[in-house]
């Protein structure tokens, strides 16, 4: 610190100056004294320093603005067009953009309207593309680890084995395994019938390829065309990793931490997937891939989509639902609408 003539030049403002060596908050006037802030203090004298060493904080609205001294001293002064004459110093971009938008409230109500739409339009559209390429990745162990939890759960629902006739499970085996041998991923698929009161007309698909349907969707069904063109559906889910592309979309948070610290046991996902299969289900987009999965495999094969159409208007009948709002666990959750799926499956089998 060092002194400066006395003669002043410019306006002066008032100002709260704290010098650093106690919690002492004098009121001063602040003097412009060339190329040198004079603070006038009274009976505490009038320290000068140069401007060029002084750091002023940010812009931000209409906030003071805090003066560091190159002793360690503060001084809060009200911010105004002093302060731009004083220190004509430009900001950096960020602070002149977090300064215009303090200053204006419209445009804070718009950035906050587009950092929602930012996030929604990621929640919608970025994260099921990275589900997508991370499921894709996943190792067949994790798939199989978070498959027996799954299965850990539904074994609450007392699942028993079958009690079709041997040869109708043989058969329905042998034409399901026709329906998929020339599939994707279809190695790791395997049938398992099951006869489950506690879950009633079903069929559903897990992560590592093992589906399963019930003896009560068998008696629901009138043909096995119907149960094939079902079970086509399950394929899909399989064949296009929704089981584990949901469970990361649900938990992408924990799942993507687990995944990036080496979580090797799937643990993240295993946690996650029972929640995600049984108690929302599939996305709705996931379960119009698989029916458009199932209609395109049920005509490869010279099969229709109107089975698929007829086994849904079975099930809609069953839960006594008008095919608008599925909102029932089992089967048809989170599913799209019923209706919907019936049009799109008889539009698909009108097709040549």
């Amino acid at each position: 610190m060092r002194s400066m003539p006395a003669s002043t030049s410019g306006s002066d403002m008032d100002a709260q100056w704290s010098d650093g060596r106690s919690s002492r908050v004098r009121q001063v006037r602040l003097a412009r004294v060339g190329e040198v802030l004079r603070i006038e203090s009274g009976a505490d004298g009038s320290p000068e320093w140069p401007l060029a060493d002084i750091r002023i904080s940010p812009r931000l609205g209409r906030t003071p603005r805090t003066l560091t001294l190159p002793d360690g001293g503060r001084i809060e002064v009200a911010d105004g067009p002093l302060m731009d004459d004083w220190f004509p110093r430009p900001p950096s971009r960020v602070e002149a953009i977090a300064d215009w938008l303090e200053r204006r409230k419209y445009a804070i109500a718009v950035a906050a309207v587009m950092t929602v739409a930012v996030i929604l339009g990621f929640w919608r559209f970025g994260l099921p593309w990275v589900a997508q390429r991370i499921a894709d990745h996943i190792p067949p162990a994790v798939e199989r680890n978070a498959s027996d939890q799954v299965v850990k759960v539904l074994e609450r629902f007392h699942l028993n084995p079958s009690r079709l006739p041997a040869a109708r499970q043989q058969a329905l085996q042998s034409k399901f395994r026709a329906l998929i041998a020339n599939e994707p991923r279809a190695g790791d698929m395997r049938l398992n019938l099951v006869d489950a009161p506690g879950i009633g007309p079903n069929a559903f698909a897990l992560p590592d390829g093992r589906i399963y349907m019930t003896d009560q969707l068998a008696a629901l069904a009138k043909s096995d065309d119907e149960l094939l063109a079902v079970l086509a559906h399950e394929a899909g889910h399989h064949v296009h990793r929704h089981g584990m592309r949901g469970a990361i979309e649900s938990s992408s948070v924990f799942v993507l931490a687990g995944l990036m610290l080496g979580d090797a046991s799937g643990s993240s996902l295993a946690v996650s997937l029972p929640a995600t299969l049984l108690s929302n289900g599939f996305s709705r987009e996931h379960e119009r891939e698989a029916d458009r999965y199932a209609f395109a495999l049920l005509k490869r094969h010279g099969r229709s989509p109107h089975d698929f159409a007829t086994m849904m208007k079975r099930l809609m009948e069953a839960h006594g639902m008008d095919g608008e709002d599925d909102g029932i666990i089992g089967y048809m959750s989170t599913h799209p609408p019923s209706r919907e799926r019936v049009q799109a499956a008889e539009a698909a089998a009108a097709k040549p």
